[in-house]
Formats: C-alpha cells, structure tokens, sequence
C-alpha cells in the first residue's frame, strides 16, 4: 500500500489521547510516520486535558467512510485506537480499508460491557453472573435470585470507573439506575440502560499486553489495590507492578491472552482488568488500548526494559524484531505508584507538606499533582486528576514500606493546605 521505494511504516491513530499521545512519538522514533483521527468532532471533556497526539498529520472528523478513502491514498498500513473512545471507530476504518488488524464481527464485544463478558462465557471462561436492564424490579429480581450482596451497577459503555455502584437493596438499585440511565457518560455515549453483575472481591489485577498476529506479548501486570467512596464509586489507592514471585502471575496471563482471542484483539495493545476467585480469574473488562491514567516514561524504564508504548511502537514498525521477543516482559525493578485523592472539596492554599516526601527514600517522582490555587474535589472514579507518586527501590521490602508511609500522609491530608471556604 505504499508509494513506489517508501517502505516507511504509516500508522493511523484513532483520539490519540490520554497514554495514546505517547504513541506517536514511539512510531516516529521506530522510523515510522503517523497521522491522527478524530472519533468525533472534539474529543470527550475527561480527555481533552491530554489530548495532545503529537502525529505529523490530523485529519478533520468525518464519516468512516470518507475518511477510509483518505487513508487508502496516504498508503496507512495499520490503524489502532489511542483512547477507549476510539476504539469503535478504528474497526470501522479496519473494515473499510480491508485491513487485517481485530476481528471484525466481535467489535462491539470490545466496548460493551456485557457482550464482552457473554463473549467470554461462551468462550468458556469463568465469568461473573450479570443482567444489562433499565427496570430496577428487574435487576432486584435477578439479584435475589443471585443472593450474593452487593451487586455492581454501572454502566455499560463508560470508562474510568464512572458511576460504579455497590447496591444492597431495592432502594440502591433504583438510586443508580435512575442516575445512570439517560446521563451521556465520560466518553459522550448515552446510557439507555445499566450493567448489574456479581461483585468479586478484593483487589484488581491488571495485565497490560500488546498482540501481533494473534500472538500476545505481557508488557506489564500489577495490582490495583482501591476503596469504594460513600455512595457510589471507587478510587485507586495503590498500583504495585507484579513480578513473577507473585504466585498466581503466569495463570493471570494465560487467563488474559485466552480472553483476548476470544474477544478477537489480534493486534495492537490492550488493558485486562481482572479479579482473583477461588475458581480462577475472572475478568472485570478490558480496552482494546493501552492502559490509561499513567505512563511516565522516567520512572517505566528504571523498571521496564519496554514500555507497552515502545511495545506496540514496536510491534507495528519492526514487526519481526517484536516477534522474535519473549512472551512476557519481566520487571528489573520494584515500582509502586501512590495515587493522590482529597475527601471534601476546597482551593489549594499551600504545597509545603510536599517536603515530607523527601525522606522517604523510594519516591522518585511527582506527576500531575495539584499547584496553589488549583480547586480539587473528592474523588470517586479513577480518571487520576490529582497525581501520582511513584516509588521505586532495589527491593520490594522496601517499596512496600515507604508506600505505607506515603498512603497514610495522603489519607491524613498531610501533604496539601486546603481551604474549603475557596472554592468559588
């Protein structure tokens, strides 16, 4: 598909935002070229703060269509979602363009919640228990049937934890359905209906990989340790990258990789979040996608030789080089990742109790945290808008520890100054 003697790779990026912005930079850096594409006309608001794709060339919003038959003549070779919200829209253009990159039939099972999880089960694989309504009776029914309490009500095509429920009751059932159903989400989709499933306990675990050919490379897995906030919602507290002294590491991946081809993602990176059950893992989601919120790179490459960045980046303009790698990226170094929240909301009046942070040997770094001045509200989804500190050392004793530390200044509300009375 390339001009006579242009061997150059030629990369489509769908909403290169969020960790997608990172992508072109990777490509133009491997030797490849890039040009970025619009879902729609402007990108949702919880991604416009990163919206920045950095490609040599962006194409106006269009129809698949229209813009397939631009791609064609540029001679693109691959097209791949920056952001979850791109992730319809880069099949679409797969399809149109004859590319062979995801499954094609099995692409609304790669957003929608409970075709994602219907495809698993018929694949075979453990799976929770789930019922998609905008009945509340219904869903109590279902419920009590189930017998197991709380339920999880979301919705079913929304990203970032939004509007995650914990439902005991007929009442709370009603409480969040009503909240969910008519509302246009995070990524502008509206919600006609909810996703009630059977909650798994305990932490989250996730398995980042990048697929070639059907072929699935890990890049990185971690737990996800988080609370749930009054009412509704969860935020992330801890992210501790996993290494294969963890005892369940290699049944995660094989639990994933299974997953992924049965959800038909052939190529390209993805995020599995999944829970631990006494029957196995079990998946909560995936995005056919990198992993969202953080990816620094200073702080990644102390810990990983790639980053799913430079894995994909690789993948898609060294395709044989990606290939003769091995299957699954182990970390030379302990990496945790402290995620900053606040309980009430106010006006930032003073960073002073940063310089806490410095005698805590593992911290390396501070991203995205909040400046004097800055208005912050209580967290209840896991969009990250407060920052992260990161924390590595020689040793996972160590890590571990100062986390401790770090988690309770956070919880204490030790670092940061805050007024409520400057919120106006």
């Amino acid at each position: 598909m390339h001009r006579d003697n242009d061997m150059t790779p030629r990369i489509a990026i769908v909403d290169g935002y969020s960790t997608g912005r990172l992508l072109a930079p990777a490509i133009h850096a491997m030797g490849g070229d890039t040009i970025h594409i619009a879902s729609s006309p402007q990108p949702p608001e919880i991604l416009q703060r990163s919206s920045g794709h950095g490609a040599r060339e962006a194409l106006p919003h269009d129809t698949p269509e229209v813009i397939a038959r631009q791609l064609r003549q540029r001679g693109v070779d691959a097209v791949l979602a920056g952001a979850e919200s791109g992730v319809l829209f880069a099949d679409e253009l797969c399809h149109h363009l004859g590319l062979t990159w995801n499954v094609h039939r099995l692409s609304a099972a790669r957003r929608d919640k409970h075709l994602m999880i219907e495809q698993l089960r018929s694949a075979g694989l453990p799976v929770v228990q789930q019922i998609r309504s905008a009945d509340p009776a219904q869903i109590y029914q279902w419920a009590t049937v189930q017998q197991e309490w709380p339920i999880v009500i979301k919705p079913v095509m929304s990203t970032s934890s939004e509007d995650v429920f914990f439902c005991h009751n007929l009442e709370q059932i009603t409480i969040a359905t009503e909240t969910i159903v008519g509302k246009l989400n995070y990524l502008d989709v509206l919600n006609t209906d909810v996703l009630a499933q059977t909650y798994l306990d305990g932490p989250i675990y996730v398995v980042n990989s990048v697929s070639h050919r059907g072929r699935h490379t890990t890049s990185d897995m971690w737990q996800f340790d988080f609370e749930r906030t009054p009412g509704k919602g969860i935020r992330m507290v801890q992210h501790t990258l996993l290494t294969p002294t963890f005892d369940r590491f290699d049944e995660l991946i094989t639990y994933n990789n299974r997953a992924l081809s049965a959800l038909g993602i052939d190529n390209g990176p993805s995020h599995t979040e999944l829970k631990l059950t006494p029957d196995g893992p079990s998946m909560i989601e995936t995005g056919a996608r990198l992993m969202g919120a953080t990816i620094e790179e200073v702080p990644f490459r102390r810990s990983l030789e790639f980053t799913q960045v430079d894995l994909t980046a690789q993948a898609l303009c060294t395709p044989d080089e990606f290939a003769a790698r091995q299957q699954v990226q182990h970390p030379d170094r302990p990496m945790a990742i402290v995620w900053v929240h606040f309980d009430t909301d106010g006006r930032i009046t003073g960073t002073d109790g940063l310089s806490r942070l410095e005698d805590i040997a593992s911290v390396v770094g501070l991203y995205g945290l909040p400046v004097k001045g800055d208005v912050v509200l209580p967290s209840s989804d896991t969009t990250g808008q407060h920052g992260f500190i990161y924390l590595q050392a020689d040793n996972e004793l160590q890590v571990h520890r100062d986390c401790r530390r770090v988690r309770r200044l956070v919880r204490e509300g030790s670092l940061f100054d805050l007024d409520a009375r400057k919120v106006g």
